[in-house]
């Protein structure tokens, strides 16, 4: 047996100890085993600069265990990651579980009941030993009893399918040597660079150790007393009971570049530990503090490359954030812009993958089409190269929006039924492969995404761009995925069809990982966590994140053991369960070891405000840097800095908009007049539109956009516009079928009609999305008709409808009146002629008219009388000209009515001497004369507006635009101006 030992502080030469071992046996050929592949590719080329060497592996623990197997004549088919999941779901399912039952059906649950499973393996615990644990506990909760079984259960499906998963495989493996120690022969084993071993690692040493006789070494990092080290100290006590030889090294300051050599070597001795006398941080420590993660990002991005500029190499610079994860796509986003070459392996869902948000667009449309929605099949058509015309996309886009199809099947017969559209077969090929059993609808969705990764590649042969680069990852996934569980439906053709049930599939799939990034490589600096980079140097190392509840990241409870339960089981039935929840040990080890990582310049990241301005409190472990030095120098980006210094900017874009900011404000110029050429087309209009005279004098600009441009919406009409347009045909057909006057016999007879004509006429609108939305709607215009039909029963008044949906001016309408023709004077001089639709005109017993204008909205403040001339409100003052100029009826007055609301009163003007009941308000009551006064002044503003419409005036009026002011700042910019 021989095992040596070798421990002590980072920077202690513990690497020329391991690999030193390592070289002195190659004519044994050794083996190095390093904790990541990154590490094996770093050491085989370090191992490289000896020249060629005759011997010798350098792999991970994975790696290693191949060979122990394959020495001890083990063999056994290892699941899948996703054959795995599945397997432990089963388990989950066939646990019956009463406690847990409430969070087993979700997702979380299932992982974490993954991770626990790898756990007790990785502790050489059996599904028999927990289950006679738990047993043994006195009072042990039910909940504990369901862990159990879905250990049990899972460690059953293994053995039925005659597969073992990785940590079973190790076991085995070993399990295999032991009972055949001499295949191992005299190799030597080297372990470097891991800061802890696990019981199954640990296991794996011992047996080489005591049991095969191997010669092994075994590096760690660790130092006695030192709290760094704290949450070490078990491991490095179990391996020194059958360890032959301990080597204590001595901490060094050899590795630093001299003019760092004592501000490095000073935190890497004093942290965490009271009574450290502080040193000059010099230029090897600094502080970086920004005003949110972006912030962060760039000024990190920025430190980057100056030290490029430098001269550093891209590889000797390491950015370290404590999950990478979680900033990885900021960092893809600043790097990118920054033109900094770099590593950083992250993974995305497969459903944030172009070809796999298509591909599951498409399995949600044909194999869950009761779920699936229209913006399902917009996915799957905008996937890359499944339309050569993106624009019948976008026109799809619209008729969904516009008609607010909530179903997909709307959705796909607006597809088909479109000029140019076609129909969809893939869908039904893929629904029929589903009905053909697991195998084909397996073997279909891999064809279709071939199929779609293929599209836009098809007869070309170049290289692919990143994002290419990441569909055609995820097709790698996918395929293998699809596979995984191509051979778990053969082997379990009982459970195929519930592994495989539609919903459960997509969830799987669309939560599969795809790897992207780039890996490490000369030149590229290095985003990584700090596992990853604890088994090497570095020029530089920069600390991102270091925030509080980030790094040190907070404990979390324990989701099926809590240390308490560990403990109770340990004691109980002498097990070795190791506590999960105290992470600040962990923590402390895992800055510890970045910090004391690079050779010449430790720079740590901090925030200071949130991405809203919010404070933000720096991680204690920044404090614990700074307590180390007499003064941490400090650079600052704040959360206001829209662009960076021009002496400081990174890039040449970062200059520019240094620049720009520098520089003068270059305020938009604000709209101009209509050009000679509009102009002459707005002369040539016989007609002008009533409406569209008042939105001119509201806001020249708005009537430019609203009544010229008239952009096409992209989303269904506004409520309130469709009520209203619904209603007034509502109120049309019935006030043509009621009695007049509106006793109670004939409200009785209204609500039978008003029911019938809502029901016919309410279809024909998208009043809401769904037909529940739809139904409430129609409902309410019923309600809002007949409480108005109440209303005005309840007024009086001698006035009844005449005409409905008057026309006037509208060239080629059936049964329409001539134009409104009113005459200049002045700068205004000239015929104008109007149209327009009245919505209402009634009559009273001396034939006099009342106007009536229906307004769905909100009551306005322009709407009384006494704010007309004020307020350029125009259209029912014309409409009571139309009806003495058009119909020969004088006018008693016109009136907006509100269809909803409160108050049900008309505003706007009515002669006083008529009876008009309480249907208006009676300050809006007038003489005759000033009527006629509010007539005359509304005919000839309406002539002087149409003069400057007519000439192409624009003048923005932003304070009477719309009720919130500018309607179009970005046509108008009269705002920024």
């Amino acid at each position: 047996m021989s095992l040596k030992l070798v421990i002590g502080p980072a920077n202690a030469a513990k690497a020329g100890a391991a690999l030193g071992a390592f070289r002195a046996r190659l004519r044994l050929d050794p083996w190095l085993v390093v904790p990541t592949a990154a590490d094996v590719a770093h050491y085989e080329r370090e191992l490289a600069q000896d020249g060629p060497r005759r011997g010798g592996r350098v792999a991970t623990f994975s790696g290693f265990v191949r060979e122990v197997a394959e020495r001890a004549g083990y063999a056994a088919r290892v699941v899948a990651p996703l054959q795995r999941e599945r397997l432990v779901a089963d388990a989950i399912a066939a646990a019956q579980l009463q406690e847990l039952a409430p969070i087993a059906a979700s997702r979380g649950f299932l992982h974490a009941a993954g991770a626990f499973v790898s756990e007790l393996e990785r502790t050489l615990l059996t599904p028999q030993r927990l289950t006679a644990a738990v047993r043994a506990l006195p009072d042990a909760p039910p909940a504990l009893h369901e862990v159990a079984a879905i250990y049990d259960r899972y460690a059953r499906g293994l053995d039925r399918l005659g597969r073992v998963d990785a940590e079973l495989f190790a076991w085995r493996a070993l399990d295999a040597l032991r009972d055949r120690p001499g295949a191992w022969g005299d190799t030597p084993v080297v372990f470097y660079g891991f800061d802890d071993f696990t019981t199954l690692e640990r296991d794996a040493i011992e047996t080489l150790a005591r049991v095969v006789g191997a010669d092994v070494t075994v590096s760690l990092t660790y130092e006695p007393g030192r709290a760094a080290f704290a949450g070490r100290a078990t491991t490095v006590q179990e391996l020194s009971q059958f360890a032959t030889e301990i080597e204590q090294l001595p901490a060094l300051d050899d590795w630093y570049e001299p003019e760092s050599r004592g501000a490095l070597h000073a935190v890497e001795r004093g942290l965490f530990e009271p009574g450290a006398a502080p040193v000059e941080a010099g230029d090897a420590v600094r502080l970086l503090v920004s005003g949110g993660e972006r912030a962060e990002v760039e000024l990190v991005a920025a430190t980057v490359r100056e030290l490029l500029g430098e001269g550093v190499p891209g590889e000797e610079i390491a950015v370290v954030f404590r999950s990478p994860a979680r900033s990885a796509s900021l960092v893809e986003q600043v790097f990118g812009a920054y033109g900094i070459p770099h590593a950083l392996d992250w993974q995305v869902p497969l459903a944030h993958t172009a070809l796999g948000r298509g591909l599951l667009a498409l399995a949600r449309c044909a194999l869950l089409p009761d779920e699936a929605r229209p913006a399902d099949l917009l996915a799957y058509l905008r996937t890359p190269g499944r339309l050569q015309r993106l624009e019948l996309a976008d026109r799809l886009e619209l008729a969904v929006r516009r008609r607010a199809l909530v179903r997909f099947a709307d959705a796909r017969a607006a597809w088909e039924e479109a000029p140019g559209g076609w129909p969809l077969r893939e869908i039904d090929r893929l629904r029929g492969a589903a009905a053909d059993g697991p195998a084909a609808l397996l073997e279909a969705l891999a064809r279709e995404a071939r199929a779609l990764f293929a599209a836009p590649h098809r007869a070309q042969a170049r290289v692919l761009d990143a994002a290419e680069e990441a569909d055609a990852r995820a097709l790698a996934t996918l395929l293998g995925a699809l596979e995984q569980l191509g051979e778990l439906a053969a082997v379990a053709p009982r459970r195929a069809a519930e592994l495989l049930e539609p919903a459960a599939l997509l969830a799987t799939l669309a939560e599969l990982e795809v790897a992207l990034g780039e890996p490490a490589r000369e030149g590229a600096v290095l985003v990584a966590d700090p596992l990853a980079i604890r088994a090497r140097r570095f020029d530089t190392v920069i600390v991102c994140g270091l925030q509080e509840g980030e790094f040190p990241r907070p404990a979390h409870p324990e989701p099926f053991l809590s240390d308490d339960v560990r403990r109770e089981l340990n004691a109980a039935a002498g097990l070795r369960l190791a506590p999960r929840e105290d992470a600040l040990a962990d923590e402390r080890y895992l800055f510890y070891a970045t910090v004391s990582r690079p050779r010449r310049r430790l720079i740590l990241s901090c925030r200071d405000a949130d991405e809203d301005g919010n404070p933000a409190l720096p991680s204690f472990f920044v404090e614990d840097v700074r307590a180390l030095l007499r003064e941490l120098p400090e650079t600052h980006r704040p959360l206001s800095a829209v662009t960076w210094p021009l002496e400081q900017a990174p890039t040449a874009a970062e200059r520019q908009r240094a620049e720009a900011l520098a520089g003068p404000r270059v305020r938009p110029r604000p709209i101009q007049p209509l050009s000679s050429a509009a102009t002459g087309l707005l002369r040539q209009r016989d007609v002008l539109s009533a409406g569209a005279l008042e939105k001119y004098a509201r806001c020249p600009v708005r009537w430019l956009v609203e009544s010229e441009l008239q952009p096409e919406r992209f989303e269904p009409d506004p409520e309130a516009m469709t009520r209203g347009s619904c209603i007034h045909a509502v109120l049309e057909r019935t006030l043509r079928r009621l009695s007049w006057p509106l006793d109670d016999a004939a409200l009785a007879e209204a609500e039978a009609v008003v029911r019938e004509i809502v029901a016919d006429e309410a279809p024909r609108f998208t009043l809401g999305r769904g037909a529940a939305a739809q139904a409430a709607a129609a409902h309410e215009i019923a309600a809002d008709v007949l409480r108005l039909l109440r209303h005005e029963a309840e007024a009086g008044g001698a006035f009844r409808p005449a005409e409905l949906e008057l026309q006037f001016g509208m060239a080629g309408e059936e049964g329409a009146l001539p134009a409104l023709e009113l005459e200049g004077d002045g700068a205004a001089a000239g015929l104008l002629r109007l149209r327009g639709v009245i919505d209402r005109v009634d009559l009273d017993g001396a034939g006099r008219a009342l106007v009536r204008d229906y307004k769905s909205g909100r009551r306005r403040a322009e709407w009384p009388v006494a704010r007309w001339q004020s307020g350029d409100q125009l259209q029912v003052a014309l409409y009571m000209v139309a009806v003495r100029q058009l119909l020969g009826r004088e006018p008693a007055g016109g009136v907006y009515q509100p269809l909803r609301g409160e108050d049900l009163r008309a505003r706007g003007v009515v002669r006083a001497d008529v009876n008009a009941g309480t249907l208006v308000v009676d300050t809006d009551r007038r003489d005759a004369e000033e009527l006629e006064a509010e007539l005359e002044a509304a005919s000839l503003r309406a002539c002087q507006l149409a003069a400057q419409l007519r000439a192409g005036e624009l003048v923005p009026s932003p304070d009477s635009c719309a009720m919130g002011g500018c309607a179009y700042p970005g046509i108008c910019r009269v705002v920024d101006a």
